[in-house]
């Protein structure tokens, strides 16, 4: 893989990454069953592996125009964990390639908000509603894994926080 020069590509980078991770236990945790990638938090919100569909759309997304090339997709047919992995992977590898070209943030990125389309420079459009839609989608997998009682951390999140195991900041009063 390429070394990341662009802000915006490592951050999105690193963030799939973590994502990666965090599915691989989610796996191990429901022993392969991959019902769990049906779950929801409410009725009206979206899956498990469409919450992990939408992480990787709002990298290329926005990675894919301010490098100046067409918006990419490596979404697979077949929802399972290893074609979710796979996603995640080679979305990360494309965009490690991306960070050899041009970033051009002065690019007005066209896109829908939901139903409501949007227009706005590459800047904006990544602080304003990349990050935001990618972060919120990315904690939705989170939610739904932990709603599951999937033993995650909020280091499995971001990559930082460490607690050892057991740790609750929530203690019994007796």
């Amino acid at each position: 893989m390429s070394v990341v020069k662009n802000k915006h590509i490592e951050i999105f980078v690193e963030y799939l990454r973590l994502l990666s991770g965090l599915l691989d236990k989610v796996e191990a945790h429901v022993a392969g069953d991959e019902s769990i990638l049906h779950e929801r938090l409410s009725p009206d919100m979206f899956p498990l592996y469409v919450q992990v569909e939408i992480v990787a759309s709002f990298a290329l997304r926005s990675c894919c125009p301010i490098a100046g090339v067409a918006v990419s997709s490596y979404c697979r047919e077949v929802k399972s964990f290893a074609n979710l992995t796979a996603q995640l992977e080679d979305t990360r590898h494309y965009l490690a390639s991306l960070a050899e070209k041009q970033s051009n943030l002065d690019v007005v990125i066209a896109d829908m908000a939901g139903p409501a389309p949007i227009s706005m420079k590459a800047e904006d459009f990544l602080m304003r509603f990349a990050y935001p839609n990618f972060y919120f989608h990315l904690g939705m997998v989170y939610a739904i894994a932990r709603s599951r009682g999937v033993p995650l951390t909020k280091g499995d999140f971001d990559g930082l926080h460490q607690y050892p195991p057991g740790f609750s900041f929530e203690r019994s009063e007796t």
